[in-house]
């Protein structure tokens, strides 16, 4: 079954893509969870979406005031730690593993944006004992989130030779930050967000080592609902994100941010040029879970980012109607059970 699915997706991205790196799929079925592993899924354009409600459009729409709202995402810390957190693991599991050899090398990582502490989880997976003399910042503009990774990401032993540290860092400025201390900057989905990409990148470079200093930063792909869906991956997680904000104001403007490091391209020229990187390697990522609508829909009108907050009672149900037509292919499945979604993410990796 697992080689069969795997030659599929295989041979239809062939088809349609460059294929380059290694994926790390992990497929839900049936209550079983199947380990996938198939060769180069990097998407150098986004596939079209064929759901009318998606076709208005761009697929890096977001709304760069609503980020960055510190209290907002500590309101949010408990809800996204207890379930959507997982996701964020397995993109986190394929990045440590990419940078093993790395990590063994560096004394200081940084990990900036880190959420309920998804990469230092992580972590501690690949490397239970720690490694002798390294030091892991866990940092997160919101205090909410920090403080729930500190509850959570807990060393398996009182032997455990890494040092944790964590810390409220603003990811523009990380003042709390020497200059060149670091060895290595990581950043799970967080990176990506911060509007002013220009104050992130001037940050890290100051704080990170002029020689040999690796920066690695995961990015959501988007528009890839349909094809995955059809290849029985679910819908994207990020797509069902994006559409209450569109269905609400179809002219929402486009968060260039996210724009940046959606595309291979835009992955590379970012680390490359801006970041003045030499080394640069881009590699796809694949995960999914099962979500129930009710617990999808609340997790969407709770997110900071989101427009659904302001929006009046009769938007709200046509919003509603429209991502349920979205996750259930317009009626081919039943949001009365939990349903499969799929998350693709880039994990772009520069080296000095």
């Amino acid at each position: 079954m697992p080689s069969k699915i795997a030659k599929v997706l295989s041979q239809e991205l062939e088809r349609s893509h460059n294929m380059r790196s290694f994926l790390f799929a992990s497929l839900v079925a049936k209550h079983i969870t199947i380990a996938v592993s198939v060769q180069g899924f990097t998407p150098q354009v986004a596939l079209p979406f064929r759901h009318p409600a998606l076709n208005r459009f761009s697929s890096t729409a977001m709304t760069a005031s609503s980020h960055n709202n510190a209290d907002k995402w500590s309101e949010q810390a408990d809800l996204y730690s207890d379930h959507s957190a997982r996701l964020t693991e397995l993109h986190g599991a394929d990045l440590v593993t990419l940078l093993k050899e790395d990590i063994l090398k560096a004394k200081t990582i940084l990990d900036i944006g880190c959420g309920t502490g998804a990469f230092a989880k992580a972590y501690l997976q690949q490397f239970p004992n720690g490694v002798p003399g390294q030091t892991l910042i866990s940092s997160d503009h919101s205090e909410g989130m920090m403080l729930k990774a500190k509850e959570t990401v807990v060393p398996p032993s009182e032997s455990f030779q890494t040092k944790l540290v964590f810390q409220q860092e603003d990811g523009t400025k990380l003042e709390g930050i020497s200059d060149g201390s670091v060895d290595m900057v990581v950043s799970l989905f967080g990176v990506f967000l911060i509007p002013d990409q220009a104050a992130a990148c001037q940050a890290i470079q100051r704080v990170l080592k002029k020689e040999g200093g690796v920066v690695a930063i995961a990015s959501w792909q988007f528009g890839l609902s349909d094809f995955l869906a059809d290849q029985g991956f679910g819908v994207s997680l990020q797509d069902a994100f994006q559409l209450p904000s569109r269905t609400i104001d179809p002219n929402l403007a486009n968060f260039q941010s996210i724009a940046n490091w959606s595309s291979r391209e835009g992955a590379t020229k970012m680390l490359s040029e801006e970041y003045q990187l030499k080394k640069v390697e881009i590699h796809g990522g694949l995960h999914t879970i099962l979500f129930d609508f009710d617990y999808l829909w609340k997790v969407i009108c709770q997110n900071p980012m989101s427009n659904t907050h302001d929006a009046s009672e009769e938007d709200l149900k046509r919003t509603k109607e429209a991502l349920i037509q979205f996750v259930t292919r317009d009626g081919k499945h039943s949001i009365d059970k939990p349903l499969l979604y799929s998350t693709a993410s880039f994990l772009c990796i520069g080296r000095g």
